[in-house]
């Protein structure tokens, strides 16, 4: 039982170890839509997904990959629409940009 604690102890620290970094100051204002920052402040950095930060059921069938999307499209419509709030980016160009966006795979 002590050495399955310790091992869970030790991978836990591994995965936090090895978690990418990101750009902690990051703010909505920002003139760049930063996809490793949307993951990071959201808890969803890839490294993760084989730890204990994501439940064993939701790991089978690209449940991850599927949750990663989903949230990086809804924070990146957020951020254009503060841009067009901030007077950065024109209505037409925000439309063009939620439309077209597609989320990177390498996360």
């Amino acid at each position: 039982m002590k050495s399955v604690a310790l091992l869970l102890c030790c991978l836990f620290i591994a995965a936090c170890a090895t978690a990418p970094q990101y750009d902690e100051t990051w703010t909505w204002d920002s003139p760049v839509f930063d996809e490793e920052a949307a993951l990071g402040q959201a808890g969803l950095l890839s490294s993760q997904k084989d730890t204990l930060y994501t439940s064993i059921w939701t790991l089978g069938g690209g449940a991850f990959q599927r949750r990663q999307e989903h949230h990086l499209r809804e924070q990146h419509e957020l951020w254009v629409r503060r841009q067009v709030e901030l007077g950065k980016m024109a209505v037409e160009e925000a439309h063009t940009r939620i439309r077209d966006y597609v989320p990177s795979k390498d996360h």
